[in-house]
């Protein structure tokens, strides 16, 4: 330990290294949808993301950045089997894309009703991903 003013090294002690991690501090585990694609559960347990919530976490941390990016898909999602999950807390979300060749803005509704959509324009299938909210949850009872 480093030699601290006014002895405070001597009432301190030595570290013991026993502050708990966050990961640590989870009470229950994260919630993954049977349906995410395993591609994805594996991208989340290399990120060391647990459920849905991260998420939900990380895109409160980074709102700007989030809702100016937009939605990247992993590589070989879109498929029936694969679909695009689009995380939304509400029963519904809009959703933009541009079209590739005229670069002109449309927009559909996806709903969180187990359903997968197909955009024949783009040629890709959407997927609500919920993710859970506590705070309305607990505001309702």
């Amino acid at each position: 330990m480093a030699n601290l003013p006014f002895g405070l090294d001597k009432i301190l002690g030595e570290p013991d290294q026993l502050i708990p991690t966050d990961r640590e501090r989870k009470s229950t585990k994260g919630y993954i949808p049977e349906f995410a694609p395993d591609d994805l559960k594996k991208e989340m347990e290399d990120l060391g993301i647990d459920g849905v919530e991260e998420l939900d976490e990380l895109e409160e941390k980074n709102m700007e950045g989030y809702n100016n990016l937009g939605l990247v898909p992993p590589e070989g999602a879109g498929t029936f089997a694969s679909p695009i999950l689009i995380p939304s807390r509400e029963d519904n979300r809009v959703v933009g894309y541009s079209d590739p060749s005229t670069h002109t803005l449309y927009w559909f509704t996806i709903q969180n009703d187990e359903n997968t959509y197909y955009i024949k324009d783009l040629g890709l299938f959407f997927k609500m991903l919920h993710i859970p909210d506590d705070d309305a949850a607990a505001a309702a009872h």
